[in-house]
Formats: structure tokens, sequence, C-alpha cells
């Protein structure tokens, strides 16, 4: 199984100044390319300490394109109800030039009403705004004379789009999606590779997802197969009960400023969201050892982690493993222990026992 690092910023100015956290996090990227990780992520958020220390993921990766060499770059999601596709789709091409073309774009909708009312974009339109933004996007890296006529953006003609991407005719495209059978089924029949996190929906209604997934990308006609990231929150340490118990209480202050950044829900909903009005109260009665109990968090001494990420692979094959390692309050010296560990002993482990069982 392929692992890689996301990172979603837990952190504020009293607690780390940002150019610290920006210089550890560039570290452990550094780390993670030398020891065979596969792809750095990053997300798109603002104004919360859930996350608002990565309003740019465009910006982020390039910095991480700098330092590395071999890891895929992947936007974990930027989102197009946010931006002018002309504007995206530029950074996004650049990004793959800086990089020698290993970009993956992701997109995602956004779910929090204070970042959709700081744009003032309708939340009732984020599904419309980002199938049309992606739209948009690609078309601009392959064409020339170029013209958008579309129902929140109308240009051109324009001429091609400069720079070119690397990758042609455009880097993978990756789309963010939860519990929406519409998102899975039109992420397959667009062609597009999926980004899930197991903890918003239960594994058995993922598989069903999934499924609408890839049905809908055989019936449109799209080769091979969809590539596919999970994410996790992971924590490891050379003793099981210390990783265990620093996991949980690094969840603990992750958890205080999720629900932080979920109160903006309070007296909000919306038919594009059904539910979300209740994420703030479930995530409130999460406790860590119910995740490590459902599988859906990863925290242990190197066997324990090698033997989760084992089975988050038999649960989802061929898939990548996206791991969130600086999350809550774990400071720099915890992360690149866990990163470390990882590359020298938990991937090496992985490798083999695909190597035998082929």
């Amino acid at each position: 199984m392929k692992v890689g690092l996301t990172f979603l910023p837990t952190v504020g100015p009293s607690e780390e100044p940002a150019h610290n956290y920006y210089r550890s996090c560039l570290q452990l990227c550094e780390t993670a390319d030398a020891l065979g990780f596969s792809h750095v992520r990053a997300v798109e958020h603002y104004f919360h300490e859930w996350g608002g220390y990565s309003p740019d993921p465009v910006l982020f990766l390039g910095a991480v394109a700098a330092r590395t060499r071999r890891v895929r770059l992947v936007t974990g999601a930027v989102v197009p109800a946010f931006q002018h596709p002309v504007k995206l789709a530029a950074s996004l091409s650049m990004l793959d030039n800086l990089s020698g073309g290993r970009l993956d774009a992701g997109f995602g909708r956004a779910f929090l009403p204070s970042e959709f009312e700081a744009f003032g974009v309708p939340m009732a339109e984020s599904r419309a705004r980002m199938q049309e933004g992606v739209a948009a996007v690609e078309r601009l890296w392959r064409e020339e004379s170029f013209r958008w006529d579309g129902t929140f953006h109308r240009f051109g003609p324009l001429p091609r789009l400069l720079p070119v991407p690397v990758q042609q005719p455009g880097p993978p495209v990756f789309v963010a999606a939860t519990v929406s059978e519409e998102s899975f089924r039109w992420a397959g029949e667009r062609g597009y590779h999926l980004m899930i996190i197991p903890v918003v929906a239960r594994h058995e209604r993922l598989v069903e997802l999934l499924g609408i997934h890839r049905a809908a990308w055989q019936r449109a006609g799209h080769p091979g197969t969809a590539r596919l990231h999970v994410s996790y929150q992971c924590y490891v340490a050379p003793d099981a009960a210390e990783a265990r118990q620093r996991a949980e209480e690094h969840f603990e202050h992750y958890r205080s400023k999720q629900l932080a950044a979920y109160s903006a829900w309070r007296g909000v909903t919306s038919d594009q969201y059904p539910g979300y009005e209740q994420m703030e109260a479930s995530a409130r009665d999460t406790r860590f050892a119910d995740l490590l109990a459902a599988g859906t968090a990863i925290a242990g001494d190197v066997d324990e982690v090698t033997e989760a990420l084992r089975h988050v692979a038999k649960l989802y094959p061929d898939a990548e493993a996206s791991l969130h390692i600086r999350y809550g309050d774990i400071g720099h010296d915890e992360a690149l222990r866990s990163v470390t560990l990882l590359g020298t002993e938990v991937l090496p482990r992985l490798l083999a026992a695909e190597l035998s069982a082929s």
C-alpha cells in the first residue's frame, strides 16, 4: 500500500506562529519524500483554527515542490466556488510545471457556512459551482481560442492558457466525496479519481458509494480503474500504550478546534448539505477510542500500525492511505517521529508483504 501525508492545520497564533508551522510541515515533507512516501496533500480552509493556516494549498505545495523530488502533490482540495476558473487553472498548471509534472489536482465543494458567507457565495450553489469550475479548468488546460459561457462565469474567447501543464492533456483530477451518491456518480461519469474520509461514513456505506462510482466510470467507458485516497489520523511511537495515550490527548485538542469550526452550522440548514447541521453534536460525542475501535483512526507501535494499514489495504484495495500526522497540538518532534517510524519501519514491511504476496 502507498502512504502519503495530509495537512489540515489545527493550530492558531496563540499556540504557534504560522511561519513556524509551515517550516515544520516542509521539513516533514522533505523527510517523507526521502523515505518513500507517495504523496503530500493539503486542504483549503479559512478563518478557523481548524484548517485556517491552509488558505492556499497551491502555494504550500509549490514550496513542497521546491524541496522534494518524488512525492505527488495533491490539492486536497481546492474550492472552485471561491475562485475564478482562469486563476485556478493557471495556478494549478504552474504548480504542475514547478513540480515537474507531479500534481494531482483535487477539488471539493467546501462545507462551512462561514466560508461561503465570506466569499458571498450561496451554499445552495456549491455543487453546481464545483462542477462548472472543474469542467472549465480542464478545458482551459487543453483548448485554444477558449470561450466559456457558464452559469457563474462567462469569458473568452481566450488564447491558450500559459503555462501549459506538463501532464497532458492535464493533471489527474480528484474529487473529495463524503456521503452524496450524486457526487460519487458524477465523479465516475467524468472519470475523476476520489478522496474519501472513512470517519464520515461507515465502511459498508462507503463500499456502496464506491460501487456507484465504479459503475458510472465503467458505463462512461473510461479506461483502467480509478485511484483512491483514504484519509486517517495516525500516530506512531515505539511504545504502543504511549502512542494510544498521546494520540487521544492530541485528538481532544483537535476536536476542540473542530467543534469551534463546526459551530458555524448553528442555526443553518441547507438542502445541499442534509444533516450537516448535526455535525457539531456528532463531533462532540465522538471519542478517540471509538475511532480506534471502528478502524477510522490509527495509533500504536510499528507492529500495530503496520497491521492497521494492511487492514486498510484489504478494505480498499489499491487505495493510498493519506495520513494526518500533525493533528491537534502535535508538535514537530512528535510528528517527525511518526513520519520517520512510518518511513523506516512500516513502509518496508508493507512493501515486503506485497512482494511476498505477488
